[in-house]
């Protein structure tokens, strides 16, 4: 069955009609039997008060059903209320009495379902209504007027429904667009608010990026001040400490221990000197946002090396052996050069006596080049290679210091150079100092 929009007003409209033929059928009942017993001392019609009070049963129980399905309450109710118009309208011409309020009620019944129900219902309705009409008209000879006017004002009253179908399905047309345009602004609008939470989502995750980045950098600062004080602080104090020897007893001091202070000096100034450049060479290595590449001249690159280690090579008596062939690499040559130094210069402060250091590259896994150096000292322990490549921390060995500061430069240049730092060593072995390179 069809129907109309609107589901929860026609469910009151037809609970407010229920109610009403519910009091108006029972009002009528009892109206009726008080005037025939009181008024007119007749007795009671029991068709009539039969009839009525169905009606008003088929409401009641109609009004129970309600919520559960409003179809099948009102179409029930309809045409229980049509057999029992019908039958009192048949009645009420066979005893030839006033029959004008039966039409009245088939024409509400109509009125009612086209309320509720809409125009087929309330049309089928109509018809029905309008062939009991006739058919009574008919039998019982009634005037050409009393049957055509009530079937007229069946279909007039069942056909304005018709056209209220209408504006409502064109309203609800219209709603449905308007419903549909505030869909899609909703959806827009959520594609836009969800872009803009990803976006803060992503400015947030950048932010705690850039935090924990910053929180890294100031330990890293607090260490690094340490550092520095630590390692400018001892040949600060000798230089000072000379310095005021010779000031205060230049005069007095031997020829061969003045020559010896004073090389003691400049060892000291130049130790100061070789501080300052590790560390101006961090600082541009945090500086620099893209490593500019070329192929790696590592022959040159060695070449290089000894020529700066040139003096503790010799005061060492260090024998360093490099390999024929080298790998084709793209890297920074500057700074692939200064890791080599740190670690070969590692190598001779670390090594046995007299230093021997390998240097060596090959490929390794998944596109990268794998550098080495290895020494022969006594090794290194596993926690100290644990705390090895933490920056700015020191490892105390018997002859000298000085891990903490160059390991830290070789780890920030290898991460610069999108590679990663290692060590590899057992007590007694010798140590092996690494780092890897992209290939392309």
């Amino acid at each position: 069955m069809i129907t109309l929009p609107g589901r929860k007003a026609r469910i009151n409209a037809a609970r407010w009609l229920f109610i009403g033929y519910i009091v108006f059928t029972v009002f009528g009942t009892f109206l009726h039997i008080a005037t025939r017993i009181i008024i007119k001392n007749e007795p009671i019609d029991r068709v009539y008060v039969t009839l009525m009070p169905a009606i008003s049963i088929a409401a009641l129980y109609s009004l129970r059903k309600l919520p559960s399905s409003l179809e099948r309450a009102m179409s029930f109710f309809a045409w229980v209320a049509m057999v029992c118009i019908g039958s009192l309208l048949f009645y009420m011409l066979h005893i030839r009495s006033e029959y004008v309020l039966n039409l009245f009620l088939f024409h509400i019944g109509i009125f009612s379902l086209s309320l509720v129900l809409g125009f087929r219902p309330a049309i089928y309705y109509a018809i029905a209504t309008s062939a009991i009409i006739l058919i009574l008209g008919i039998a019982y000879r009634l005037p050409l007027g009393h049957v055509i006017a009530p079937i007229f004002l069946a279909f007039a009253l069942a056909l304005p429904s018709k056209v209220v179908e209408q504006l409502i399905e064109q309203s609800t047309a219209e709603l449905a667009q308007i419903n549909l345009q505030l869909e899609e602004l909703v959806e827009e609008r959520t594609a836009e608010l969800r872009a803009e939470i990803a976006e803060r989502q992503h400015a947030q995750e950048i932010l705690s990026r850039r935090t924990a980045e910053l929180e890294k950098r100031n330990e890293e600062l607090d260490a690094y001040a340490h550092t520095v004080a630590h390692d400018l602080k001892a040949p600060l104090a000798s230089v000072i400490g000379f310095s005021d020897l010779l000031e205060k007893r230049c005069n007095k001091i031997p020829q061969d221990k003045l020559v010896y202070y004073c090389s003691v000096i400049a060892q000291n100034g130049r130790k100061i000197i070789d501080i300052i450049d590790a560390l101006l060479l961090l600082a541009s290595v945090r500086k620099v946002d893209e490593v500019p590449v070329q192929r790696l001249d590592l022959p040159d690159i060695i070449e290089d090396i000894q020529r700066r280690l040139a003096d503790a090579i010799i005061e060492n008596n260090v024998e360093i052996v490099v390999p024929d062939h080298w790998p084709d690499v793209n890297s920074y040559q500057p700074w692939v050069e200064e890791i080599l130094v740190n670690y070969i210069s590692n190598a001779i402060k670390y090594g046995g006596r007299p230093p021997r250091i390998e240097v060596g590259a090959a490929n390794h896994v998944d596109g990268y080049v794998r550098f080495w150096v290895r020494d022969n000292g006594k090794g290194l322990t596993p926690e100290e290679q644990a705390r090895l490549f933490v920056p700015f921390t020191r490892l105390d060995q018997i002859r000298v210091k000085g891990y903490g500061l160059g390991l830290s430069i070789v780890q920030r240049i290898a991460e610069k150079l999108n590679g990663q730092v290692g060590v590899e060593s057992e007590i007694g072995q010798g140590s092996t100092f690494y780092f890897t390179l992209p290939l392309t």
